[in-house]
């Protein structure tokens, strides 16, 4: 059962606390720049909309990453937390908005890490990851993909670190499921743990509270009836040796 298996070890990747709790701020950060109305004349109160949803955003996002792995994998949220600024600030140095110029001075990073390294920092820890192969680290590994499957480039940006991050994938990849990609459908399988879809419950039809509530008068009419039939009969077995005693008495006392 390899494919079995394979899938199987795709899905733990996909569900660990790391990957999850990067993917589901991602996701939530990506829809909010969406739906943001970047007509606007001021861009300065577009770049401090930016900011806010942005930062509170990473926040939430290290808050809920601590909640699950807690102190077990503290250097790793860390990690975590600043690729996925490295990420934003990536999409947003590089995005078409009226305030790409304004952030290209002073991006995310720089308002929370107050340094400008992501570029450099994030490919090398990446590299060093990939280096150690130690299985603690898949989790992580996994959101590295993620990074560079979004967009992330860093000092790889251009032709001459093409080669080097499409070589990265495939080795993070190879390292978070434990397996070769399928070349043959790479870009499917890649883009695979950012695509999850979502996943849908079925309906649960409920009943009327009228109904409920006659349904529960209902069962606890019968309980009652069972009950009170026990203990009445109970009763009866316990005095029925005295009744037939004194019927036995009355019936020698009578004369002759």
């Amino acid at each position: 059962m390899p494919e079995g298996n394979a899938v199987a070890r795709s899905r733990a990747v996909q569900e660990a606390p790391l990957s999850h709790a990067f993917r589901q701020a991602w996701q939530e950060w990506l829809s909010a720049w969406r739906e943001l109305d970047k007509s606007v004349e001021d861009t300065g109160k577009l770049v401090d909309t930016v900011v806010e949803l942005s930062t509170r955003i990473t926040r939430r996002l290290w808050r809920t990453a601590f909640a699950s792995v807690g102190d077990s994998a503290t250097l790793q949220m860390k990690a975590m937390v600043y690729a996925f600024v490295a990420l934003v600030d990536e999409t947003l140095l590089f995005a078409d908005w009226s305030g790409q110029s304004a952030w290209q001075e002073k991006p995310l990073e720089s308002r929370l890490y107050s340094s400008r390294q992501a570029g450099q920092r994030v490919p090398l820890e990446i590299k060093r990851l990939l280096d150690e192969q130690a299985p603690t680290s898949r989790d992580l590994g996994n959101v590295y993909l993620l990074c560079l499957i979004l967009g992330f480039q860093g000092h790889l940006r251009g032709e001459r670190g093409r080669a080097l991050h499409e070589k990265w994938r495939n080795a993070l990849y190879t390292f978070t499921r434990q397996r070769e990609p399928d070349f043959t459908n790479v870009s499917q399988q890649l883009t695979e743990p950012a695509s999850a879809a979502p996943r849908t419950l079925a309906l649960r039809q409920s009943m009327p509270d009228g109904m409920r509530l006659a349904l529960i008068i209902l069962l606890a009419t019968v309980l009652l009836i069972g009950v009170g039939h026990l203990f009445w009969r109970d009763i009866g077995q316990r005095l029925e040796p005295a009744f037939n005693s004194g019927s036995i008495s009355s019936t020698t006392e009578q004369p002759q």
